[in-house]
């Protein structure tokens, strides 16, 4: 039988300082296994708290962490898994019963100076296999940091979760087989993120995100938010070319390596790049511009394909709620002139409530295929298709199937660059 280690006798204490309280958390977590933390109380954490392979950590009733400035004057992430930094792949994890108060600090740096170009949250996990999140609560989110970030995965599982604040709740990468339910979210950005492609400093990685569910989850009302209540996100691009013009997040393939373009969003400026950038990790300049080696691979579309969403409460107002978009631009362009996008599809909706004035439910500008939805109340909001007037962009037929779902009769719009066929059941 393996032993239980319980974290408050390695000094991990609530009358104890942040930086005291990581190291000792640190040094219970180092022993992989069970570790428990069972004295109530409210622990201040200052200093980033790493968690290795087949580590379970359980925070029992009446625990909050509360975070506090690292004494470095540089903050790091709450909790990140011992790999993310090494591109190492970290193994059965299991977190229960954390409740986090952001308490006004997130990780310091951003872009460019950022540790890793594009991980932004208060909890991360990259390069990850069977991870499991249970009864976590995040609160106090300001306008950097995600409350959880995933990427780089093989199964997860994160059940019983609440998340409020300024920025996304739940902001997924490249990965496959995922589970997030019994959720609920009250944040002023996207609640749930399934952005396999994204700005170049908002993802560690881009590439395909498949298999999964998102089951029971509440866009809780609020007074005020943008975004929507799962943003889907696609892209394609081309090998590195000699002359091209380049902006912020534009992505290239050279050498089996996939690099992003990190300069300033706000200005729109092009670059000609003259020299393929080679370094494989990092950012560094070229030609006076800054390119990130984000991941191995000669991978040239990414997207998101087979995902359940099931009994989803709209309960917040929005222009649109779900929409699986085609960034372009000053911040990112997620399509490339000479690319060849794959459609995302097999994107599923069952049981889904409107339950606020939502214009909208679906709208996809990226090129889709095969839309489900059955058994829902979406009210008079629009199924919309869309697109962009782009050179070689061609968007393909579209089977949007319904069934047990009411339509009224101008619900589906296509503005004529998806040629979109409705079967009713």
């Amino acid at each position: 039988m393996n032993t239980v280690i319980n974290a408050n006798h390695f000094g991990f204490l609530p009358q104890n300082d942040g930086e005291t309280n990581a190291t000792a958390l640190q040094k219970a977590l180092d022993k992989g296994g069970e570790i428990v933390v069972s004295l109530a109380g409210d622990y201040f954490l200052s200093e980033t708290v790493y968690v290795g392979d087949n580590t379970t950590l359980t925070f029992e009733k009446g625990i909050t962490i509360i975070r506090q400035p690292s004494t470095t004057g540089v903050n790091g992430n709450v909790f990140i898994n011992k790999g993310a930094f090494d591109g190492l792949t970290n193994r059965n994890i299991k977190i229960t019963g954390l409740h986090l108060l952001c308490n006004g600090v997130e990780s310091t740096g951003f872009g460019g100076t950022a540790k890793k170009v594009g991980l932004r949250a208060q909890v991360a996990f990259l390069h990850v296999e069977n991870l499991e999140i249970y009864d976590f609560s995040c609160v106090g989110l300001l306008k950097k940091d995600y409350g959880l970030q995933i990427s780089a995965f093989n199964g997860i599982l994160l059940d019983k979760l609440y998340i409020e604040g300024n920025k996304d709740g739940v902001h997924l990468g490249m990965g496959k087989n995922f589970i997030i339910r019994h959720g609920k979210f009250k944040t002023y950005d996207d609640p749930i993120a399934l952005n396999a492609f994204d700005y170049s400093v908002s993802n560690t990685h881009v590439g395909w995100i498949e298999n999964g569910l998102i089951e029971d989850c509440y866009d809780l009302a609020d007074d005020s938010t943008t975004g929507y209540f799962c943003r889907i996100l696609g892209g394609a691009w081309v090998k590195w070319s000699k002359g091209m013009l380049v902006h912020h997040s534009d992505t290239a393939v050279y050498q089996n390596r996939v690099y992003r373009v990190v300069m300033n969003p706000t200005d729109g400026k092009l670059y000609r790049s003259e020299t393929p950038p080679s370094h494989t990790s990092g950012v560094r300049e070229y030609d006076g511009i800054n390119w990130v080696c984000t991941q191995e691979g000669e991978l040239y579309d990414c997207g998101c394909r087979n995902i359940l969403l099931k009994d989803i409460h709209l309960q917040k107002k929005r222009s649109i709620s779900v929409a699986i978009d085609l960034n372009y631009d000053t911040y990112a362009r997620s399509f490339t002139k000479g690319s060849k996008p794959v459609p995302q599809g097999n994107i599923t909706f069952e049981n889904v409530c409107i339950e606020a004035d939502v214009q909208t439910f679906f709208r996809a500008n990226y090129p889709v295929e095969n839309i489900t939805i059955k058994n829902s109340d979406i009210k008079d909001a629009k199924i919309l298709f869309e697109g962009f007037d782009l050179d070689g962009l061609s968007y393909p037929p579209v089977q949007l199937t319904v069934e047990n779902t009411p339509l009224l009769k101008n619900t589906v719009v296509s503005d004529g660059r998806h040629k979109v066929t409705v079967i009713q059941k």
